[in-house]
């Protein structure tokens, strides 16, 4: 009995729309609840507001802390019933493991500040801004986020090695500017520490203006170093967009192998058909990225072919 529940609120919680309408109620009802938790974090900043309606906000708050929390545990309990669960595991190592998840750790963040109120005085200003990070809880429906983590798994090396040379030059940098500014702005660049703010907004391209070299020789080497910023920004981003692609023609590749699996089996059916959704949004893919892969449903309907002899699975039939 209460196997077959914690399977029903797995469905529920874990699969969504696929497996249950309730699902899909779930998931509205929890996009909905984070949007206005973030939305009465923001509000409650501009004091008119919280003192005209501050009882308001406390329920909400009060509200929104009790769904969670029953939501993190409740994930915590079905966290077994997961297709990937190891048979042979203890359900304490399952939820153990499961606990220390990206989204188990994400639901936490959520939660936890509320109850390190009650432990230690913090400031509420500070408990208000904490309570933006329930926004990383929508990553949970973002399936583009297994494509970038991927990507910066790949490229992490090569993104270290890039941030590793603008710090170099950031410092090289800031240590010239000192040597040939600090006499005329003994204030803008009286230490390397200090040159650092003028170098990390011209590095950036950014350049608020608030300091700015007086020396000849110090506009030189600001030009020198703004011209040394373009070239860097560009650096990585050229790297995530070429990480991308790569991730992007891997993925398809991969979703390619496993429709033209399906279809080597014969008709697909909705299971199957579920199980390839899955996969697209765990390998961040769009709908419209694979509209060229999704078999028909001329194929999807294609019986399965074995030979009568031996049994084995026949290729299908042009």
């Amino acid at each position: 009995m209460l196997k077959a529940l914690r399977g029903r609120v797995y469905h529920i919680m874990e699969e969504g729309r696929p497996v249950s309408p309730w699902g899909y109620v779930f998931d509205i009802v929890l996009i909905l609840l984070i949007s206005l938790n973030v939305a009465a974090a923001i509000a409650e900043t501009v004091n008119p507001l919280y003192q005209m309606y501050g009882p308001y906000f406390d329920s909400f708050e009060a509200f929104s802390i009790a769904f969670f929390t029953v939501e993190y545990f409740a994930r915590i309990w079905v966290s077994v019933d997961a297709d990937d669960a190891e048979d042979g595991v203890s359900a304490a190592r399952i939820r153990i493991r499961y606990l220390f998840s990206p989204l188990a750790l994400v639901d936490f963040i959520a939660i936890a500040p509320f109850y390190l109120s009650l432990l230690f005085a913090l400031d509420l200003r500070v408990l208000r801004i904490l309570r933006l990070l329930r926004l990383f809880k929508l990553s949970r429906y973002w399936s583009a986020l297994n494509l970038m983590t991927r990507v910066l798994r790949s490229e992490a090396e090569v993104i270290g090695a890039a941030l590793f040379l603008l710090l170099m030059i950031m410092v090289l940098a800031s240590g010239a500017m000192y040597l040939v500014e600090h006499r005329a702005q003994p204030t803008a660049f009286g230490n390397i520490p200090a040159a650092m703010w003028w170098t990390i907004t011209t590095l950036t391209t950014v350049g608020y203006g608030d300091i700015v070299p007086v020396t000849p020789l110090g506009k030189m080497l600001g030009g020198l170093i703004s011209l040394t910023g373009i070239g860097m920004v560009a650096f990585p981003s050229g790297i995530l967009a070429s990480g991308f692609a790569e991730q992007i023609r891997r993925g398809r590749r991969e979703y390619r192998e496993h429709v033209d699996a399906a279809l080597a089996k014969g008709a697909i059916d909705e299971a199957v058909t579920d199980a390839l959704s899955d996969l697209r949004t765990e390998l961040g893919l769009s709908e419209a990225a694979t509209s060229d892969i999704e078999p028909s449903e001329e194929e999807k309907m294609r019986p399965r072919r074995s030979c009568p002899h031996c049994g084995e699975e026949l290729p299908p039939a042009e």
